[in-house]
């Protein structure tokens, strides 16, 4: 998995979106040749608004934590959208991770106790996406943070 830079162009405006997306290979339709095609497993927005420096570690923290499912040659695309499927339930909460204005990174210590942190939120949520508010508020997720590294 890797984040995902795509220009989009509006009118006069151009906008960078970014995204956590990952490579398969797979034949197009019509019989089109085989060839490795981006699937986005879940997307942050507009680049404006996202931290990257976290973003990046956070990609890394999906990853390490995604659902693994055993993988057969050919199935490459079924078991990635598979695993985007699961991803994309925790979607509102990964974006609300990253932004700005939550201002995440500043609030975590860096290096590999940064890891551990992401890790057990994200692995915590994919658990029980359920318990994700449509509107998460800043402070409900300071509040997980400070009580997983009091834990």
């Amino acid at each position: 998995m890797y984040l995902r830079r795509n220009k989009v162009r509006c009118g006069e405006t151009r906008r960078t979106y970014l995204s956590i997306a990952h490579n398969v290979w797979w034949a197009g339709e019509g019989g089109k040749k085989a060839q490795s095609r981006p699937v986005v497993v879940a997307s942050f927005g507009v680049e404006d608004r996202v931290d990257v420096e976290l973003a990046r570690e956070l990609v890394a923290a999906v990853e390490r934590c995604a659902p693994k499912y055993p993988i057969r040659r050919g199935e490459g695309k079924k078991v990635t959208m598979r695993v985007a499927q699961e991803i994309r339930k925790i979607e509102p909460f990964l974006k609300v991770l990253v932004s700005r204005k939550l201002g995440l990174r500043q609030h975590l210590p860096p290096g590999p106790e940064r890891e551990l942190i992401l890790d057990a939120l994200i692995r915590d949520k994919l658990s029980d996406p359920d318990s994700i508010p449509r509107d998460m508020p800043a402070e409900a997720i300071l509040s997980t943070l400070r009580n997983h590294m009091s834990a």
